[in-house]
């Protein structure tokens, strides 16, 4: 696979013992969960407090935020008249949820309030001309937009041009002028007073309720809405920091015993095998990835509204046809995004050019235009580069773009403007509507924008662990402890641990060979980890290695059996052998240069030659068949499969004097890395005959 050089740099933190002992004698609480607590910033009884116990009266004043007292007098004001009034969403998860939540809070109100959601492929993200010529047949004479809006000038001005307010609440980034709205209320806006400015289109929603409210039932309206808050929140991958925290920390609660129907249908069907422990424990990764991408499948491939229905409906049984429909939907979606993704992969890996251009940009007629996004999300996320694919239809293509840390994509694909039809979104996730014949040029002019602006040979993927932990700490006590941390999320991972030495005891590959499962061993002690993503032949290292972890720890609950699991993020050689591998190479490149001084026992005997020629057979499996191979890998390999202790420097002995006499070709890359294959020769082969091993021998 080709990709590009970024590094894994792993940091290992600490904790104060101190500290640690604090916060278990003032706030009752364990051991290990208070190093993890101070290890993490939480240090202080404050803190810790506020990080396990964030209670929703600690948000900010809601008319903080600018506008928000235009936008509720307006509302109230279209409420009290009887005015129809109209919610403008999205057909993601976040604006399916914005809409869902503030179409419940007016219907309470006693308002006469519908909703529409553009349809993805035809009309595209935000407000659209026809949509509100269609309104202002309709009667509709306010508009509420929800998680979008904020770049809409025209179309708000041909709003009011009908006679039609529009209120805007939306969380996307600002440009310079604002629409000419009765409200504008975006926690991005640069005139904002609002403390927290990473709300999500939902929490934006919320927040207009609170505002509504006037904060005098904030708990009431916490315990009615903060379920669905909380999931258009995680799936819009939001920073679960600050007030995104609590109000998913109180939805993941209100999740557990959700009164809304729809939601009910879902968890159901989501985790039928596990339904009851399921439902105890909703996680944010359970949002993430369970619930979220049934919703969303609707919005990508599917009927939105239907998704957008299952969270309003009182109907049990609409609620369990509508959940069944997402859930089918949904394994639609993942077979339609895996040929996608194995189509872009294809195109990258024939075409792009690693050492110039930094933006990866994909275009094809065939890519279903509600599933490029998730692509372009694992295309970033496997290459290290930021991603834009781009699905045409007719003489127009729309895109989706992703990015990495710290290139903001929203302002690339911006300083390319004069190329777009249409554009806007996030640092991270951006969309864009181009002319086909203009592809090319925007290819070129936004990897000439990121050649300039960003250096990418300096991104380095940072791994950063909590603190160092041995195996016996890996317990289902200690995983428990960590559950009470929920959630976690952007901005505040799952706590990370490193691991140093363990011996990897058993090597299986799960999941179709897309996964790794193993059992490690330190010190006689026993866990089991799992290497998600990670096929076995890339893996590098096999059973007898011992390495050291970056991983987390997780509960695995197999029919209310409870066991604890390793979760790897990444892995590399021990100190002890990687000090044992720059030992030997360098020996092996002593030897190579003349200095054929090694010791009798890294000297091959001809019961190593043959048990090593055995092995080369199988691995390359055929003549003249080139492989690559990890000298340092076979020589684990082979003392394992042959019971006898073969250095990398032994085997690159082996290797050598096969050459010398003419068993295989060999071209060594490096030290460790070389190409193999075997040769079709005349008769036997006298192993004596090598001038290199006399040499070995001599001394």
């Amino acid at each position: 696979m080709k990709q590009n050089n970024t590094k894994n740099i792993w940091t290992i933190g600490n904790y104060d013992v101190d500290k640690v002992n604090t916060l278990m004698q003032e706030l009752s609480l364990k051991e290990f969960l208070s190093k993890v607590l101070v290890a993490k910033g939480f240090d202080t009884v404050e803190k810790a407090n506020e990080y396990l116990n964030g209670s929703i009266n600690s948000l900010a004043d809601p008319f903080l935020l600018k506008d928000m007292d235009k936008a509720v007098e307006k509302i109230k004001s279209s409420v009290n008249n009887h005015d129809k009034i109209m919610i403008y969403g999205d057909y993601d998860v976040d604006g399916i949820t914005s809409v869902a939540a503030l179409w419940r809070y007016l219907t309470f109100k006693g308002a006469d309030v519908c909703y529409y959601i553009p349809e993805r492929v035809n009309e595209g993200y935000g407000l659209n001309t026809l949509a509100i010529k269609k309104f202002a047949e309709d009667g509709v004479k306010l508009i509420i937009t929800v998680d979008s809006g904020i770049t809409a000038h025209e179309e708000i001005e041909f709003a009011k041009s009908l006679g039609i307010d529009v209120v805007i609440t939306d969380h996307h980034e600002c440009r310079e002028a604002l629409p000419e709205a009765v409200a504008v209320v975006n926690p991005h806006r640069a005139d904002s007073e609002y403390p927290f400015k990473e709300l999500a289109g939902v929490g934006v929603v919320f927040r207009l309720i609170c505002a509504y409210e006037g904060n005098r039932n904030l708990s009431n309206i916490c315990s009615k809405y903060s379920d669905i808050v909380a999931l258009g929140t995680v799936a819009d991958v939001m920073p679960i920091v600050g007030e995104n925290r609590i109000i998913v920390k109180h939805g993941l609660v209100s999740l557990v015993n959700t009164k809304n129907k729809g939601l009910c249908s879902l968890i159901e069907q989501t985790f039928a095998e596990r339904k009851s422990a399921q439902r105890k424990n909703i996680t944010a990764s359970s949002i993430g990835f369970g619930l979220a991408p049934r919703i969303n499948a609707a919005g990508r491939i599917g009927d939105v509204n239907l998704a957008l229905k299952l969270l309003i409906t009182d109907n049990k049984a609409e609620a369990d046809n509508i959940a069944t429909y997402l859930c089918s939907v949904n394994r639609e979606r993942q077979l339609v995004e895996n040929i996608i993704f194995e189509e872009a992969v294809s195109q990258i890996e024939s075409n792009h050019d690693f050492d110039n251009d930094k933006v990866i940009v994909l275009v094809s007629e065939k890519w279903h235009l509600g599933v490029i996004g998730i692509v372009a999300s694992k295309i970033t996320e496997r290459y290290k580069l930021p991603s834009i694919l781009i699905s045409i239809d007719g003489d127009v293509g729309k895109g989706s773009g992703r990015s990495i840390k710290g290139f903001n994509i929203n302002e690339a694909i911006s300083s390319c403007k004069n190329l777009l039809i249409k554009y806007g979104g996030h640092e991270l996730a951006a969309g864009l509507t181009i002319d086909k014949n203009n592809v090319a040029e925007f290819r070129k002019a936004i990897n000439e924008y990121a050649s300039k602006s960003f250096d990418f040979d300096a991104v380095c993927n940072y791994i950063d662990a909590d603190f160092e932990i041995d195996v016996k700490d890996i317990t289902v006590d200690h995983a428990k402890q960590l559950q009470s941390m929920e959630p976690f999320g952007l901005q505040n991972p799952l706590p990370m641990f490193f691991i140093k030495d363990v011996c990897i005891k058993e090597l299986y590959s799960i999941g179709d060979g897309k996964h790794i499962k193993m059992i490690i061993e330190k010190n006689s002690c026993l866990a089991t980890a799992l290497y998600f993503g990670m096929p076995i032949d890339r893996f590098g290292f096999a059973e007898g290695d011992t390495v050291d972890l970056m991983c987390n720890m997780d509960i695995n609950d197999f029919r209310g059996t409870l066991s604890v699991q390793v979760v790897i993020k990444d892995v590399r050689m021990s100190e002890k052998d990687s000090l044992e591998k720059i030992s030997n190479e360098s020996a092996f490149e002593a030897v190579m240069n003349g200095n054929y001084s090694v010791s009798e026992e890294d000297v091959p005997t001809m019961s190593d030659f043959r048990a090593a020629f055995l092995y080369l057979k199988s691995a390359v499996n055929g003549f003249n068949v080139e492989k690559t191979i990890s000298v340092w890998k076979c020589s684990k390999e082979l003392s394992r499969q042959y019971s006898f202790n073969c250095s990398h420097l032994k085997f690159n002995l082996i290797l050598s004097v096969f050459e010398d006499v003419g068993l295989i070709n060999l071209a060594r890359e490096d030290n460790d890395s070389a190409v193999v294959s075997l040769r079709k020769t005349e008769g036997k082969v006298n192993i004596e005959e090598s001038k290199f091993l006399s040499e070995l021998r001599k001394i």
